[in-house]
């Protein structure tokens, strides 16, 4: 049976082109990694270097078992950090849950530092209302929260402002909203109003209900659609509706003699009584990728 110590001298021998240099690299004398080799030719019934030149070449069934061993280092190198991060009372998974309102395409550039941190840790992400996300945080159901700050948060509960996002009340080009200049804002109340969340929560400030005729969606994709399809007007993060604005599926609402829309404020939550080094860097790249945001 191959072992561990042979499937390192076999894989470090090939990856630095030499028995001697892959004795320095894993400590140990010239002869021992030898040893192993040969070893492993002869438990596995295979000649796996040509040694007739300055420096062994793999044989074909040397490249044929290379990415088996590979991969069994590979797993016992993961299995070495899971035991590491059981040691330091590292958690096992992280939750992030987003609100999709909030600017996240991003997200996986920044995870590249994170995995690189902390290879063995699964990352779960959820997507939910910020008023759900606050919720998940408060009962540890999240670890972390990426929310609209427009909210009042529980005693349970730390938050740190990373970002804004801006806000359009947009409408169809159709809509006869937008086919003149209203005079004010009370027209508004005259036609359909899109709203996020649901009729039994409290909206925040910068989505009251202005409008008796109130239509509801719990994401704004679904916003989104309704108003590209002339059901009503509402306010939207600008940059889920940019692509909309763009082609003119979608436009501002004109009014004479006000500039309507909203800046909202970003938080990043997190339960008071939890905390780690994973979530701390979770939340330093959060900062970064809102930071990297404002700037486009």
């Amino acid at each position: 049976m191959l072992t561990l110590e042979q499937l390192y001298s076999f894989v470090e021998t090939v990856e630095t082109g030499s028995f001697s240099a892959a004795a320095r690299k894993l400590g140990k004398v010239q002869s021992a990694v030898s040893q192993n080799i040969m070893n492993m030719e002869i438990d596995s019934d295979q000649t796996l270097f040509d040694r007739s030149g300055r420096y062994p070449k793999l044989t074909t069934a040397g490249k044929a078992l290379l990415p088996q061993a590979n991969a069994v280092i590979a797993q016992h190198r993961r299995l070495n950090q899971q035991l590491e991060a059981l040691d330091k009372g590292q958690p096992q998974k992280l939750t992030l849950a987003l609100d999709e309102g909030v600017p996240y395409s991003q997200l996986p550039h920044y995870l590249i530092e994170f995995t690189e941190s902390f290879p063995h840790i699964q990352l779960e992400f959820l997507n939910a209302s910020s008023q759900d996300i606050i919720q998940l945080v408060g009962e540890k159901r999240a670890d972390l929260g990426l929310v609209f700050s427009d909210f009042i948060y529980p005693k349970n509960i730390d938050f740190e402002s990373i970002g804004t996002v801006e806000f359009e009340l947009l409408i169809s080009p159709n809509h006869p909203l937008a086919s003149s200049k209203s005079e004010h804002m009370d027209l508004l109340k005259l036609h359909r109003q899109l709203i996020i969340g649901a009729r039994d929560r409290v909206p925040s400030n910068y989505n009251q209900q202005h409008s008796p005729d109130v239509w509801y969606a719990d994401n704004y994709y679904v916003l989104l659609e309704l108003a590209k399809s002339g059901f009503g007007w509402g306010l939207l993060p600008r940059h889920l509706a940019q692509d909309a604005i763009d082609n003119k599926q979608l436009c501002k609402i004109p009014v004479e003699f006000e500039e309507l829309g909203w800046v909202a404020n970003i938080d990043v939550i997190q339960h008071s009584g939890a905390g780690n080094n994973a979530c701390t860097l979770l939340r330093q790249l959060l900062r970064k990728m809102m930071k990297a945001n404002q700037k486009q």
